[in-house]
């Protein structure tokens, strides 16, 4: 069956005008430095002579009250869970090639009266919607969004590493849609420190219909390992963990998420952590809310603190607008341990208000 081809079309792609393809140039741009940037909500604020400039942010304080043991004293308190401002430049080299650079500060509260500020992102890289993006600098590693909880705060002994933030990182994105790889590895974790501090992380995933399944995998040496099941920390030492992920979606308001890690510690070639991690998630979402409701079972098997421990979250999400959210979640968390008493924790809670940009 033939077809014919549009007047002023050469073998059958039709023939844009100057200004429609200088329109369609800047929006792969953009779309390029939203995609390294990582951001849905960024806003554009200029582009020209195919420079783009994004901006976006986001403002989150929380009422939180942490879990709290027998013969403790941990007060609730009002807190700014962050407070963010990024931007994303992109200049384009090729139809499909963008030199991208990127900042991101951060203010964080904690114990001093000022807070803390924090570069979370600085860095270049290039940027292409064929081949991926490929960037170098202070950024995040790929593990730091490995987990599938819908908690905010009250999730506990969940999969995860201590640090997921390098100041000398090299890392690799490429997504196509229906499947996804990551790969980054931080050359100095302990920016400054005169040990041989490094980890390499990665990430494989595919989509299909309703089904998100991807592996994370995490090798580092003389990192910050994190704490116990009670939150006494290991110290320094090497890791390898991997964590197992899938998300099924259906009727776009059921979601049921599970996962299975293992987190593998030593320090001076010791074991002092061999966890398993299983968790599981459902949420609903009906009108502007989502109901979740998740569960985290560890299991530690080597330490002075070995034992197993069980989490349960319930999480209520409401979407003011597609900038501002308000949120409710209350936690419980037990532990059983081996050799030692087993402590008792008080409920876990938070509410908190995110307005974004």
């Amino acid at each position: 069956m033939s077809s014919k081809k549009e007047k002023g079309s050469k073998k059958g792609i039709p023939k844009f005008k100057k200004r429609q393809w200088i329109n369609m140039k800047k929006t792969l741009v953009a779309l390029a430095v939203l995609a390294a940037a990582g951001s849905v909500n960024a806003a554009e604020v200029y582009n020209n002579d195919g420079v783009s400039v994004s901006v976006s942010g986001a403002g989150e304080v929380q009422y939180y009250q942490d879990y709290e043991a027998d013969g403790d004293d941990v007060s609730s308190k009002i807190r700014i869970d962050d407070a963010q401002v990024n931007v994303m430049v992109g200049v384009e080299v090729t139809e499909d090639l963008t030199a991208v650079a990127g900042l991101k500060q951060t203010f964080e509260s904690d114990d001093n009266a000022t807070g803390t500020v924090s570069t979370d992102g600085s860095y270049v890289g290039l940027a292409s919607a064929q081949f991926g993006t490929l960037t170098f600098g202070r950024q995040y590693l790929i593990t730091d969004d490995s987990g599938i909880g819908a908690d905010f705060e009250v999730g506990a002994a969940q999969y995860g590493q201590d640090v997921t933030i390098g100041s000398d990182v090299i890392k690799y994105v490429y997504d196509n849609g229906q499947y996804y790889f990551g790969l980054s590895h931080d050359l100095d974790e302990g920016e400054g420190s005169t040990a041989d501090e490094t980890s390499t992380d990665g990430r494989f995933g595919f989509r299909m219909g309703g089904l998100d399944a991807r592996l994370y995998i995490y090798s580092g040496e003389s990192v910050s390992l994190g704490n116990d099941l009670l939150g006494t920390s290991y110290g320094t030492g090497d890791e390898d963990s991997y964590n197992l992920e899938a998300v099924y979606t259906f009727n776009d308001q059921w979601s049921m998420a599970a996962s299975f890690g293992n987190e593998n510690k030593d320090v001076n070639n010791a074991e002092v952590s061999d966890r398993k991690v299983f968790e599981v998630v459902g949420s609903y979402a009906v009108d502007k809310n989502t109901f979740s409701l998740g569960y985290v079972y560890a299991n530690e098997d080597e330490g002075t603190n070995a034992g197993e421990s069980n989490n349960i979250y319930g999480v209520v999400v409401h979407q003011l607008n597609a900038n501002v959210r308000a949120y409710a979640e209350l936690g419980y968390y037990d532990v059983d341990l081996d050799t030692a008493a087993d402590p008792d924790f008080d409920v876990a809670y938070t509410v908190g208000m995110e307005v974004s940009f």
